[in-house]
């Protein structure tokens, strides 16, 4: 019976200290708000055949919980008209923030937006895939949009969070972003389809927003 009772009061003290480690490690991941205005990009280099010099715009959100990249010119045509590299574009991005002191950052979502007239069959990708310069762990972000559609539109995508890479605390290696717009005939379209997937008629633009989560430094 002793044994027994030892046992017992070994997996209770097992249990207490198993639910104090996971109270101690949802505390670590909580997440927060960074002070309001301090979240700024402080420097952006981009490069690659949907993002020409002097063809790009930023925003960051007063509340630090987004960004925003505007494109002039990031247009994927397949078809008439278009080259057979058009149906592909690119742009890689070396985003720097303003990261506050003691804060940690993480992308966890990304919105598109665009005109897109892809007729029957075809089919526009967009991908996103990011990581900290220096740094080997990446998150991949992708969402489609598929015709027939002639309009301006709006898709989302957002990562799972065992899937977030987490900036250095007061990060100062850049976020690397390499994005991508693929434009891909499927077995349904016939011979003449065509589409084209960019600017849309609103601000003439083709636009990401990417999600941001913070959470304080645990050193």
């Amino acid at each position: 019976m002793l044994i027994i009772k030892s046992l017992r009061v070994g997996l209770v003290s097992s249990l207490f200290i198993m639910v104090g480690q996971l109270a101690n490690a949802s505390a670590e991941f909580e997440y927060v708000t960074p002070p309001e205005g301090q979240v700024k990009i402080n420097s952006i280099i981009y490069g690659g055949s949907g993002c020409k010099q002097n063809s790009i715009a930023t925003s960051v959100a007063k509340s630090g919980l987004n960004f925003g990249i505007s494109f002039d010119n990031y247009i994927a045509g397949i078809g008439g008209g278009f080259a057979r590299h058009d149906k592909r574009k690119n742009c890689e991005l070396r985003v720097e923030l303003s990261v506050p002191s003691g804060y940690s950052y993480t992308i966890v979502d990304a919105n598109y937006r665009g005109f897109a007239d892809l007729d029957n069959g075809i089919n526009g990708t967009f991908v996103s895939r990011y990581h900290f310069q220096g740094e080997l762990s990446e998150a991949t972000l992708n969402r489609s949009v598929r015709g027939p559609i002639n309009r301006d539109f709006t898709v989302s995508d957002s990562l799972d969070v065992e899937s977030f890479v987490w900036s250095s605390c007061g990060a100062t290696a850049p976020v690397v972003l390499t994005t991508q717009l693929n434009l891909k005939k499927t077995h349904t379209s016939n011979a003449n389809a065509e589409g084209v997937v960019g600017l849309d008629s609103v601000e003439g633009k083709l636009t990401h927003r990417y999600g941001l989560k913070w959470r304080r430094c645990s050193n």
